[in-house]
């Protein structure tokens, strides 16, 4: 479905050179909706501001995805526009509650994937426990005394910083590991001279087997991918070189999203990329989900076009209208 009117759309973006152009969905929504003749504009959270009520940006529109260029900067005030895709991949630390608390500020008519709101109020690796049935067992602590107790009780463990994502931080501890255990108390819970929360959950042998992710359109599973991790290691992340094969939901895990999908669709949350070791919910990531290229890949479909499909349709059912000629929307020109 190709929408009449033209749009623009705005993606909040990490910058172009820090993106891992394997796994980036954001470049290939860019593409087709270029392609369909929507106008595409490039933010960076530096160049994002409040000035007083009015959320503004300094941004590039996107002549091309690839070979990537972008036009020259220009500011716009971020109301005049139609969608706003928020791409920035963790940590989700205080700078990226910063940026939530500014886009607080932006007109209900600019579509927002994902809700901001929802960006800050969700934890993508303890919202799972939500429903706790659903995950392993887990602990979320500061707590060094509570970390070890927790190992003994099920001697194999994985502990996660609750703010990162690609696997970075994620280490394992069996019941021999007492003196990486105590390396973590020490680097992990105190990296910051004051406790750190992180999460710690049994560990899954059936990751050997994969993690699957499970991507969601408003509640709608679009597509899936296996991820398997590399010989000897356990972290099934792209990231970290894990092999992408095809695979199928089992009916564990199809009840499991039938489950979640209510919550997703009431809180605002369009795009999100459901994790699932052996029929275990283990992340539910919300911040800037990927994986497309490699679901399209294993699956042999264009999932990204049907993804922009509903993107524009979402903008078309909050604002019947086209939107505004970007000229009425600049304030001033950049140099």
């Amino acid at each position: 479905m190709i929408m009449k009117d033209e749009r623009t759309i705005v993606f909040l973006m990490d910058s172009y050179k820090t993106l891992n152009l394997q796994t980036d969905t954001s470049l290939l929504l860019m593409e087709v909706l270029i392609e369909r003749g929507h106008r595409v504009l490039w933010l960076e959270p530096a160049q994002l501001t409040l000035q007083h009520d009015s959320v503004m940006g300094e941004v590039r529109a996107v002549r091309s995805v690839a070979p990537f260029e972008l036009a020259p900067m220009f500011a716009l005030a971020l109301d005049q526009c139609d969608g706003l895709l928020v791409r920035i991949d963790p940590p989700v630390d205080s700078y990226y509650f910063h940026i939530t608390y500014i886009l607080d500020y932006l007109c209900s008519s600019v579509v927002q994937f994902n809700d901001t709101a929802a960006l800050r109020n969700f934890n993508e690796k303890v919202l799972p426990l939500r429903w706790p049935e659903l995950a392993p067992p887990s602990l979320v602590t500061s707590d060094s005394a509570k970390l070890l107790s927790f190992r003994e009780k099920h001697q194999d463990i994985v502990v996660k910083p609750l703010d990162d994502c690609s696997g970075r931080g994620v280490t394992r501890y069996q019941q021999v590991d007492d003196l990486a255990l105590d390396n973590l108390t020490a680097e992990v819970l105190d990296t910051h001279q004051k406790p750190r929360f992180v999460m710690a959950q049994r560990f899954l042998p059936a990751v050997s087997q994969g993690d699957k992710r499970v991507f969601l359109l408003r509640g709608e599973v679009i597509g899936y991918v296996n991820r398997v991790p590399r010989q000897g290691q356990f972290l099934a992340n792209i990231h970290q070189g894990a092999l992408c094969e095809a695979t199928e939901l089992s009916e564990k895990e199809v009840a499991a999203i039938d489950k979640i999908v209510p919550f997703l669709r009431e809180n605002g949350l369009f795009f999100v990329g459901v994790d699932f070791i052996g029929g275990f919910l283990t992340e539910v990531n919300l911040t800037s989900p990927s994986a497309i290229r490699q679901i399209n890949q294993v699956m042999g479909e264009d999932v990204h076009l049907y993804m922009v499909d509903r993107i524009l349709s979402e903008i078309a059912e909050q604002n019947a209208g086209p939107s505004m000629p970007l000229w009425t929307c600049c304030v001033k020109s950049v140099a």
